[in-house]
């Protein structure tokens, strides 16, 4: 609806434009009278109308004032003059003004009627234009986050040099060029109960919401996905600030954070900071801000710049990340796959620095722990082996380093996942094939999964996930169809054709048979158009 507002102090006017807008529209609506000018601003706030009637010369405030004072408030009303012929010139300059018509006095039934329905044309196009552009910003404000998180995640995990920075800058309406990274470590519980962990898991992710809400209220910046027991977060700067100003810029920053944070949960974490460097040095200073989370002690924050540390200050490699990632690999667990090597991979580069050679060293020793732990059938047909080793030999750039061995996991545990599928597939024709030749007999559901070499338990929900239906459904479905085809034959009794589907009760197949077809075995065989359907 439509909402007009009639501004004038002759009554035979306003009664004339009330009397066509409601005879004549439907979708318009008189929603308030005004003398004078004052009354027209005042009933403008108080009643929000879309379109305003407004006669040039009333009493005290004239119309063309009014018309100032009521945009000034409400820039989306559609203004119309109603004015004498003599004061037409005066009018004229009221559409300079931005008023949408103007109407001469008499008013002419066609004339308002034509003016009102352009009017409310103009508005039904702002509203959809306004509708347009708030689902448009929805959709972005959607997108917007998930492009976000891949930014950050590829910078992590590829260390690729961004070619189209102008492109990101524009999306995410923030310069990128220099930054520096901080990172939040929110320490491991060592319970093991499966309540404790879960009650952990939920921490992290509150955790990582309070994190992401409070630095973007405090800074602008970007913000990665929570992967394990971090957050990554990059935080654009001014590289003419010179590096002290900077640095104490960032500590503050961590300072509000951590008090904000501590105000809404309960739980152990720390905050690195990494220096600041040209966007391509993101990775370089995600591990300063590893490195500086990881030192901290009694401190919740700490600046790489401020760490003093001797060469073996930190913790011991990893050994427990190489078993993540090995069971991650064989679960077909990709994601989980990357963010265990990110973790290995940023204390090699942390405690080995530049040392290319330990580095590699390292690698090739996972490298090797990776294939034995590679099942022999993938091993052999579909995991890509020969020249990895010589390939991280020759490479000489960490970044290259990175996302060569990165690309290897990421092929190997596709290769997996796709032999296991294959394996899977395997499985599934050759238990329907068991049953399909043994239906007859008494086979259990345990029979099938020896035969399969599958333990019990695991092939039911395997047999019911691959087939749709539970091994006691689908041997049933296989005695029934069968049983169909041998009732063709009259001379057959009820109790040989039960023995010989696998029954040894007759009772009992007859109640199973009227369950699945709605008959006795009697009543389908004596029935035609039962045989008709087989």
């Amino acid at each position: 609806m439509i909402k007009l507002l009639i501004a004038d102090d002759e009554h035979l006017v306003v009664e004339s434009i009330r009397f066509i807008i409601e005879k004549y529209t439907d979708e318009t609506e008189v929603v308030g009278i005004a003398r004078s000018g004052r009354e027209a601003i005042e009933k403008a706030v108080e009643l929000k109308p879309d379109i305003v009637f407004m006669d040039i010369r009333m009493p005290g405030i004239d119309g063309i004032e009014a018309i100032r004072q009521i945009k000034a408030t409400n820039g989306d009303v559609v203004f119309v003059i109603v004015t004498a012929y003599e004061y037409f010139n005066y009018a004229k300059d009221a559409v300079n003004l931005g008023v949408h018509e103007y109407l001469l006095k008499p008013v002419n039934k066609h004339r308002v009627m034509e003016t009102v329905n352009s009017a409310a044309q103009l508005i039904r196009s702002k509203r959809s234009a306004i509708q347009r552009e708030m689902l448009l910003r929805e959709k972005i404000n959607k997108i917007i986050p998930h492009m976000e998180g891949q930014f950050v995640y590829s910078q992590l995990f590829s260390g690729r040099i961004i070619k189209d920075i102008a492109f990101y800058e524009e999306v995410f309406a923030m310069a990128l060029g220099h930054g520096y990274v901080m990172m939040a470590i929110v320490e491991e519980s060592e319970s093991y109960e499966r309540e404790e962990t879960l009650k952990n898991s939920l921490d992290k992710q509150r955790f990582y919401d309070i994190f992401s809400l409070e630095l973007k209220n405090l800074t602008p910046c970007l913000i990665g996905p929570p992967m394990l027991d971090r957050t990554v977060a990059y935080i654009p700067v001014n590289m003419n600030e010179d590096s002290y100003t900077a640095r104490n810029m960032a500590i503050e920053i961590a300072q509000k954070l951590i008090r904000r944070i501590n105000k809404s949960i309960n739980i152990h974490y720390k905050i690195g900071l990494g220096r600041r460097y040209d966007i391509s040095n993101f990775l370089k200073s995600s591990n300063e801000a590893y490195m500086a989370a990881a030192v901290a002690n009694k401190d919740l924050m700490v600046h790489y710049e401020d760490v003093i540390l001797s060469v073996n200050a930190v913790d011991t490699y990893p050994t427990n990340k190489e078993k993540t990632l090995i069971h991650k690999m064989l679960t077909g667990d990709l994601n989980g796959v990357l963010e265990s090597f990110e973790e290995i991979f940023w204390w090699l580069t942390v405690n080995y620095k530049d040392d290319m050679d330990k580095i590699k060293s390292k690698l090739l020793e996972l490298l090797v722990v990776v294939k034995r732990s590679i099942p022999y059938e993938a091993k052999e047909s579909d995991v890509p082996e020969q020249g990895q080793f010589i390939e991280l030999l020759k490479i000489q750039n960490i970044r290259e380093l990175k996302a060569s061995y990165t690309n290897y996991l990421k092929n190997t545990t596709l290769a997996i996942g796709e032999n296991r599928e294959k394996e899977l597939s395997g499985l599934i024709l050759k238990s329907l094939k068991y049953i399909n030749n043994n239906y007859q007999k008494n086979i259990s559901l345990d029979d099938v999964a020896k035969e399969v070499n599958m333990s019990y338990h695991y092939f039911s929900k395997f047999f019911k996930e691959t087939t749709g239906k539970n091994f006691v459904d689908y041997l049933t479905e296989i005695r029934i169809e069968r049983s169909k085809e041998l009732l063709k034959d009259v001379s057959a009794s009820i109790k040989d054709i039960c023995h010989e589907i696998g029954y040894s009760d007759p009772n009992y197949f007859c109640k199973i048979f009227k369950k699945v077809t709605g008959m006795t075995p009697t009543e389908f065989r004596s029935n035609p158009l039962s045989q008709e359907v087989m």
